[in-house]
């Protein structure tokens, strides 16, 4: 299995030549969104989900498999097959479960939206924006910046439900400075609960 960083929160698994794409954001989208066999949605934001790309490929390849959360279904004018926390389908050859129900709150003023988290495998977590209670992981794509998030979550997360590795995501609205500060505080988080940090940079991928 091939996993690849794109921007932000987007993550691309290849599993025997089947193509899984998670979130293609409007931070950037894979240039090849129309070449995937299937995409995951998380949730509506839109850093998480490029509409306008998404519609092209969908136009351009009818038969990409779009999965969202309900919330995601009822604003795109496609077929998308609704998921919901307990769901298990297959794709690829692998078994996908749905985990989840609800976004991290961002501030109170704003409402709660719907989340889920993607278990590939399972062994490899996309959670969305949220921290779901999961332990005995292989590898998770592990959220580290945005308004909901702050490091000290990521440390009580990872204490209770320590991976095998991690991969850092969701660091689009970070600078250079900023990614250097992250770098070196997950890599001291990794060394406390005896996990491997796995700093990859959109484009870059590895095998598992």
């Amino acid at each position: 299995m091939k996993i690849t960083r794109h921007v932000h929160a987007c993550v691309e698994i290849e599993h025997e030549g089947f193509r899984i794409v998670i979130d293609p954001g409007g931070f950037g989208a894979p240039h090849d969104l129309v070449t995937a066999q299937a995409v995951l949605i998380t949730h509506r934001h839109p850093d998480h989900i490029d509409t306008p790309a998404l519609l092209k490929a969908v136009k351009k390849n009818p038969d990409l498999q779009v999965y969202a959360p309900v919330a995601v279904a009822e604003e795109l004018p496609v077929d998308i097959r609704v998921v919901a926390h307990g769901d298990t389908f297959e794709l690829g050859g692998l078994k996908i479960e749905v985990l989840g129900a609800k976004h991290a709150i961002n501030v109170r003023v704003l409402p709660v939206e719907e989340n889920v988290g993607y278990l590939i495998d399972g062994r490899i977590l996309h959670p969305g924006d949220a921290f779901h209670p999961r332990a005995d992981l292989e590898l998770v794509l592990l959220p580290v910046n945005g308004p909901w998030v702050k490091m000290l979550d990521i440390e009580e997360w990872l204490v209770a439900f320590p991976p095998k590795r991690f991969i850092g995501i969701h660091d689009g609205i970070v600078n250079s400075h900023g990614l250097g500060i992250n770098e070196k505080i997950l890599n001291l988080l990794a060394t406390k609960v005896g996990a491997e940090y796995l700093p990859l940079r959109p484009g870059e991928s590895l095998d598992t």
